[in-house]
């Protein structure tokens, strides 16, 4: 049974598509500013050191070549039924103390889910 001061909003309970979408934007959001920092760096490189810049010089850019993210989650189905159909979704929720204590679950149960985002190049245009 659940405690009842538990706020149930820092469960987060949430779709498996929702929350692999919002680490991949937490990873497009550091990218970008690394990008942002690198870019910054090179406008001070050019005005405060001209000859440099007439070289051609470059700061650093610093990518992540990859990012892997490992989650505990207690995984819940739930079939929902409409005119055009029914479907299953997949709804995960992160295996952490406030859960544990909240429901009474063993970490036995859990599962994982791993993600790993890596850079890739961009599309190649048919009209290229």
């Amino acid at each position: 049974m659940a405690d009842q001061q538990t706020n149930f909003s820092e469960i987060l309970i949430g779709p498996l598509a929702l929350m692999i979408r919002q680490i991949a934007q937490a990873v497009a959001d550091a990218q970008r500013a690394l990008d942002s920092a690198a870019i910054q760096s090179q406008n001070a490189l050019e005005e405060q050191f001209p000859d440099l810049a007439k070289m051609h010089y470059q700061v650093t850019w610093y990518q992540m070549p990859a990012v892997e993210a490992e989650l505990k989650v207690a995984v819940h189905f739930e079939k929902t039924s409409s005119q055009s159909g029914s479907k299953v979704g997949v709804f995960l929720a992160p295996f952490n103390a406030k859960y544990q204590s909240a429901f009474t679950f063993a970490a036995e149960g859990t599962s994982t889910v791993k993600v790993r985002i890596v850079p890739v190049p961009p599309p190649i245009s048919e009209s290229a």
